[in-house]
């Protein structure tokens, strides 16, 4: 008996290369640009880096990029791993994604190599290096480096105690160096990037220049829900706008369709929270990243209302709160959480906590208006 008929595909349409043919074509492509890496992080010199990785030592960027180059093949085999027998609970991504896998990790050890200054052959060689992540980025590609920062945030190791038995990855602040530019490339919004390059950086350094009510609480405690936010912030938004929640059916959500502008409500959020360095940079940073609504923009004041309703129902401090659930935060940092949510979307804070009796923090006038005209 004959096989059946292999299906016939649409004109124009060439069939879907094995999962393993992807891996092994991919590998070939960059097989050059890697072996360039290779030689420059072996090279002495001063360099030129920008964005996150200018946060921290240059020892500490060369020990990341070593490691990156040099077990880079088995890190790309292990993100697309089908059949992984360690660390199950990390989600990886098919074989077939490898190209942007690997595009990943090339440019996370670029941006740890640096460009050393002042030659002309320096600039040819970080151009040949340097990929087009514009011309390049669809939704995909965007989707695919957000799960592969998360996966390497969940498989690095830089602690003796972080997994039993296993050696460290690399030290502590080349770790450091190297999650900064991974979440640096994971996140395609600009500002939650600059948000996130802030606390990667800024690690037990109180940012402590803030206005309106976070100045009202302890620099720990809005320190620790703005961290809390920035790093979830993707769950949360979509938790916000659930359109088919399984647990607290009781709060109200959005709608799907207003996730641009509960986004916009949850960045403004974790600028307030967070503050800033006494320095100029700093402060104009702070500024760029603000978010504003027009004074006659209705939808946005609602939508905006609606969100930090939720997160008021939301948000747990305390184990009673919701039996069998972990806390969210610390109770001083869900303090901060909700007030500054009040006040970003209201125009002031009038949650008034109750700690051991004693009143907290006060509400008090935005330092900073939610509105622009």
């Amino acid at each position: 008996r004959e096989p059946p008929p292999a299906p016939r595909l649409p004109m124009g349409v060439p069939p879907s290369p094995s999962s393993e043919d992807a891996l092994s074509s991919t590998m070939h492509e960059h097989a050059v640009k890697w072996r360039t890496l290779e030689q420059l992080v072996q090279q002495p010199g001063e360099t030129l880096v920008e964005f996150s990785a200018a946060g921290f030592s240059a020892d500490s960027r060369a020990e990341a990029a070593a490691k990156l180059i040099s077990n880079h093949i088995a890190l790309l085999k292990d993100i697309t791993n089908p059949s992984p027998t360690s660390q199950l609970e990390l989600v990886r991504l098919p074989r077939s994604q490898a190209k942007y896998v690997d595009m990943f990790l090339l440019e996370a050890a670029r941006r740890l190599v640096g460009r050393r200054l002042n030659t002309l052959e320096a600039s040819m060689l970080d151009r040949f290096l340097a990929l087009d992540i514009e011309q390049a980025h669809n939704e995909q590609m965007g989707e695919v480096w957000a799960l592969a920062a998360n996966y390497l945030g969940g498989r690095l190791q830089d602690d003796t105690e972080q997994f039993k038995g296993r050696q460290p990855d690399m030290s502590k602040e080349a770790g450091r160096a190297f999650l900064a530019v991974c979440n640096e490339l994971g996140e395609p919004n600009p500002k939650w990037r600059a948000l996130r390059g802030l606390i990667d950086s800024t690690s037990g350094q109180h940012l402590t220049q803030t206005k309106g009510i976070a100045a009202q609480h302890p620099d720990e405690a809005r320190e620790e829900a703005a961290r809390k936010l920035i790093l979830n912030h993707r769950r949360v938004l979509q938790d916000i706008t659930n359109p088919k929640p399984e647990t607290q059916t009781n709060l109200q959500r959005l709608p799907v369709t207003q996730r641009p502008l509960v986004d916009r409500f949850l960045i403004e959020m974790s600028r307030r929270l967070l503050g800033y360095r006494e320095d100029v940079e700093a402060e104009a940073l702070h500024h760029i990243l603000e978010e504003k609504l027009a004074r006659d923009d209705k939808e946005g004041r609602e939508v905006w209302g609606a969100a930090a309703t939720y997160l008021l129902g939301r948000v747990q401090s305390v184990p009673d709160q919701e039996p069998g659930r972990k806390p969210d935060m610390s109770l001083a940092a869900a303090i901060a959480f909700v007030q500054e949510a009040e006040e970003v979307a209201f125009g002031e804070a009038k949650f008034l906590p109750v700690l051991d009796g004693v009143p907290g923090p006060a509400p008090v006038a935005p330092s900073s208006p939610t509105h622009s005209d």
